[in-house]
């Protein structure tokens, strides 16, 4: 998987970059770095391959510091949190989202901006942990229960695409970033609540999504009206019988 992945790289950079040669690359001593059929494609694309000395990690000083920098960033992306120490893997792509999207000590410009030219859009960013309400598929809603689950935002796979943990199981799914509502001031707990039940209508007047339709006298009257002639439609009868006859008259929907 890994020699694939690399491969993928290759391919993508030289697409990007077609002017700018990769002439040496360098990695560790694992094994699928090593193997006879990884130096047999390096040879034929013309790149040297480096392995350090075994357990020298000051040989890969830029490596090294690029790794110490994701820790830095993504400790206190979990902190802030309520999430399990065991998420570690989402703070770390998310801080190297980070990364690319921001300037650093030694330069003004992000990595993004010096390597495509460009200004990188920075609206599809959120704060990790917050929750997200997500549309529930038409499958599995109804026309009177909620239209939305809670969701763990830990990052995006592209700008219009998240990634989110659901609360009580722990799995990642995706979502469009155009039909999620963030809330940047709530960190639900992963694994600590119980399951939601479809049919429960009271979770959908969180206070989370209270600024989407906020109280007032017209939408209680408005309410009221809905369950009135709810009622009304329950008491009407299946069918219409008359008098001069047996026939049975049906309503034209």
């Amino acid at each position: 998987m890994a020699f694939a992945r690399f491969i993928a790289q290759i391919i993508r950079l030289r697409a990007h970059f077609p002017d700018y040669a990769i002439k040496k690359v360098r990695l560790d001593n694992a094994g699928e770095f090593t193997s006879a059929a990884f130096n047999d494609f390096c040879m034929s694309v013309g790149i040297d391959v480096e392995h350090p000395v075994p357990h020298v990690h000051t040989q890969n000083g830029m490596a090294e510091s690029l790794i110490k920098r994701l820790q830095l960033i993504a400790r206190p992306l979990i902190l802030r949190t309520k999430l399990p120490i065991t998420v570690w893997g989402h703070a770390i792509l998310h801080a190297g989202a980070l990364v690319q999207v921001r300037p650093s000590a030694y330069n003004e410009f992000s990595p993004i901006q010096l390597a495509f030219g460009n200004m990188p859009n920075i609206s599809h960013l959120r704060v990790f942990g917050c929750a997200v309400y997500i549309p529930i598929a038409p499958p599995q809603r109804s026309k009177m229960g909620p239209q939305r689950r809670l969701g763990i935002y830990v990052g995006y796979s592209s700008p219009s695409i998240i990634r989110y943990l659901e609360p009580a199981t722990g799995d990642m799914f995706t979502a469009r970033f155009a039909d999620s509502h963030f809330d940047e001031n709530e960190f639900p707990a992963l694994g600590g609540g119980s399951r939601e039940s479809p049919n429960d209508i009271t979770k959908w007047c969180t206070h989370s999504l209270a600024y989407l339709d906020p109280p007032s006298n017209q939408r209680e009257v408005e309410v009221q009206k809905i369950i009135h002639m709810q009622r009304l439609a329950n008491q009407l009868p299946d069918a219409f019988r008359y008098e001069k006859g047996d026939e049975v008259l049906y309503p034209r929907c």
